[in-house]
């Protein structure tokens, strides 16, 4: 391999060439499993979406091909177009992993939703060769890493300028497991991160709509393709993310610091340090504190909805900008919407994929008690930085009481984590929507004893609806 400095570029290349099982510590791959199994559950759930089912219809009458697993579908298509049917059906609901940020400057970082891409570009490459389950984990933790890790190198401007970090990081999460997958050497993995900073574009304008989900989707396309081109000969920039043109300083900008990347890279690995949270509610993870921490008081007074007269939510701008939809008419809307997640925990006292439903947004009680939510900006928490997601709830009563509660965690975060049992009963819940009984209890018992997989086809056979 050519003798170069020491980049941000050559790092990225060297940990992922490099990493083996024997160097994922057993709490990282741990973490590792859970982070498959409820994305996974993810990618189930939303092939039963619109986004899924429209997909699914676009690559049919494409022509794509029949080398590859759709999962929770009948249907196959090709390797390439695979991981952006599955990616995008694993966003579609908003029910995937966040990234959690080390650095209290660096807001973007608990908004990058790091599972999705690396695994649906995994899934693509196990319908293209025998890889056993163990392979399969390593590689994936390696892309996990390089998502949250190059997430964190980037200017905090990079997210609040507009761009979706899932798409427009989540490709090197993606390429990097695609190429260790595929068996790229050293030289083949730095032309394919060149490549791969040449294809994002996701832009946060979409956020509420189908083409949000499909950032995820592109995201793991888009890595597939730069290893396979790689592999083939394709060439990139050898420092693609380093300099003045490199993709730290135009995609991200002055505060970009790829020195980061050199020394972060598995030092801790981000799946345990700082964390990912698992989601309980098939929405923006902004909202999540906010939401656990309401209906703990709901029900902690046992609240019925005919006593509640007001309900004020006091937060910064990193959860009241990007939760923008005031009255949602969608369920796509909905997911970033507190009124509408606050009204249907008061009415229903849970808010899953039953809730999060055209007809349930537009339900005449869930709109009567949306109105009933106001959102105040508040400065003296925006003033405590965005490493945390912090509110604060007034629960007004028509009897003359005030309740009130801070908010900084929800479950499914390292401060409040789910058990590998919880996180079941999330798959459960979203294998539901596209599995028979059959086929999930197959699912099932090969994921609780995953590294025994000697061939992930098996378990991509169990998924396909």
């Amino acid at each position: 391999m050519t003798n170069l400095t020491l980049t941000a570029t050559t790092a990225l290349t060297q940990f992922i060439h490099k990493t083996q099982r024997s160097d994922i510590p057993a709490a990282v791959a741990k973490r590792g499993v859970q982070a498959i199994i409820d994305g996974l559950a993810c990618m189930l759930a939303g092939a039963a979406s619109d986004v899924g089912e429209v997909l699914q219809k676009w690559s049919a009458h494409s022509g794509a091909g029949e080398e590859a697993t759709i999962v929770g579908a009948s249907g196959r298509t090709s390797a390439p177009v695979a991981p952006l049917v599955n990616g995008s059906a694993g966003h579609a609901l908003d029910y995937d992993d966040t990234q959690l940020s080390s650095k209290p400057d660096r807001a973007h970082g608990l908004l990058t939703h790091p599972t999705i891409p690396p695994l649906a570009a995994a899934l693509a490459v196990s319908d293209l060769k025998k890889i056993s389950a163990a392979e399969f984990l390593t590689d994936f933790v390696v892309g996990v890493e390089v998502s949250c890790t190059v997430a964190e190198a980037m200017d905090p401007d990079h997210y609040l300028r507009g761009f979706h970090s899932t798409d427009t990081i989540g490709v090197f999460g993606a390429t990097a497991t695609a190429c260790k997958l595929l068996g790229l050497s050293e030289d083949e993995i730095r032309a394919a991160l060149g490549i791969a900073a040449s294809q994002p574009t996701g832009i946060r304008a979409n956020f509420g709509t189908m083409m949000k989900p499909f950032h995820a989707g592109r995201a793991a396309e888009n890595g597939l393709v730069a290893a396979q081109l790689a592999s083939h000969g394709y060439s990139g920039d050898p420092n693609a993310l380093d300099g003045r043109w490199g993709y730290l300083q135009v995609a991200g900008g002055p505060r970009s610091e790829p020195d980061w990347i050199i020394s972060k890279l598995g030092n801790p690995y981000s799946l345990v340090d700082p964390g990912v949270s698992i989601k309980p509610y098939p929405c923006g993870s902004l909202e999540h504190p906010t939401m656990d921490t309401f209906l703990d008081m709901v029900l902690a007074e046992d609240l019925q909805p005919d006593q509640v007269k007001k309900i004020t939510v006091r937060a910064g701008s990193n959860i009241l900008d990007p939760l923008r939809y005031a009255r949602p008419k969608t369920e796509l809307e909905a997911k970033f919407s507190l009124p509408f997640s606050l009204a249907v925990l008061l009415l229903k006292r849970r808010a899953g994929l039953a809730e999060f439903q055209d007809e349930v947004v537009n339900a005449p009680d869930v709109r009567e008690h949306m109105e009933l939510v106001e959102l105040i900006r508040d400065q003296e928490i925006e003033d405590k930085g965005f490493d945390r997601m912090r509110s604060r709830i007034e629960i007004e009563l028509k009897d003359g009481r005030t309740l009130a509660q801070d908010a900084d965690v929800s479950r499914g975060s390292p401060d409040r984590p789910m058990s590998t049992e919880d996180i079941f009963t999330k798959f459960d819940e979203c294998a539901r929507e596209s599995l028979n009984a059959d086929q999930r209890q197959a699912c099932v018992e090969h994921l609780r004893d995953f590294e025994a997989l000697d061939d992930m086809g098996v378990l991509l056979s169990a998924m396909a609806g």
